[in-house]
């Protein structure tokens, strides 16, 4: 046996299993085609939902600024309004006077519009706008006194300072005030202008010229529509810039300047300061 080959044993196979034939509903056949369609449908979705957020985005935010813009305007019109009415209760003497260290100016008067005498030893030059509630408190409250105190004493000389950023209806106030000027009516319609501020509409102008009896009603609104003093009325403007002015109504009295509506003391005392040094 020793000698004897042995020959080594067969591997043992087992029998290769067979897989199991798929039954119906095992498998889903989806076809090239269909997968197509499908991302396509995908895709059309994705931008459908794009275009309508970003139609939606705009409205909403178009929407948002309208609405914006219309509390803005109500708050403001609001504003306004409340400060006017505040600023007409402010009783006369509670207004102080602001001291400030600004010297002496050289005020010109050249073609503007004055009452009292050329020759006068005192010179008051208001720059003023005529939508200013301070001003209106000065012409109720303090302008009549120096009117009747100082009328043949003095020499009052109004000029432009139209504040148009928070009184839109200043410059065209003022220009209608130039125009009834140019037919000899400034004072007339100056005084029509502060008695009726809340209502400095273009059609309320050319009614306010006829009732001080401007003589060329036509010729007026013709003035007025033209804005023939547009140029004037910025020269009073950039000059009271030159001159320190930074608010309405600002006075200046042989030159010395008096800021705000002051009580008719103040300028009393001023006026008669000016007549004493000029030895009147």
């Amino acid at each position: 046996m020793d000698n004897q080959e042995v020959k080594p044993s067969e591997p043992i196979r087992l029998p290769e299993k067979q897989p199991d034939e798929p039954r119906p509903g095992d498998v889903i056949v989806i076809s090239q085609a269909t997968i197509y369609y499908f991302v396509i449908a995908v895709l059309f979705f994705v931008a459908g939902f794009a275009v309508a957020w970003i139609t939606f985005s705009t409205t909403t935010n178009n929407a948002i600024n309208s609405i914006k813009a219309e509390v803005i305007s109500a708050a403001s019109g609001a504003a306004q309004e409340a400060v006017a009415t505040a600023v007409a209760s402010i009783p006369r003497d509670s207004v102080a006077a602001v001291p400030t260290p600004i010297p002496r100016q050289n005020v010109s008067t050249e073609g503007a519009p004055a009452w009292g005498p050329p020759d006068a030893k005192v010179t008051i030059v208001e720059f003023s706008d005529f939508q200013c509630p301070y001003c209106e408190i000065f012409f109720k409250e303090t302008y009549p006194l120096i009117r009747e105190k100082y009328g043949n004493k003095v020499r009052f000389v109004y000029r432009n300072f139209p504040l148009t950023q928070i009184h839109p209806d200043a410059n065209r106030a003022a220009l209608a005030a130039e125009c009834a000027n140019e037919q000899g009516k400034f004072w007339e319609y100056h005084d029509m202008l502060f008695n009726n501020q809340k209502n400095l509409s273009r059609d309320a102008l050319v009614q306010y010229a006829s009732q001080v009896n401007v003589a060329d009603s036509q010729k007026f609104a013709a003035c007025l529509d033209s804005a023939k003093f547009q140029s004037k009325i910025q020269s009073d403007f950039d000059a009271g810039i030159g001159y320190s002015v930074s608010g309405t109504p600002t006075f200046f009295i042989n030159g010395n300047i008096l800021v705000g509506a002051q009580r008719f003391e103040a300028f009393a005392a001023a006026i008669d300061a000016e007549m004493k040094q000029a030895g009147g």
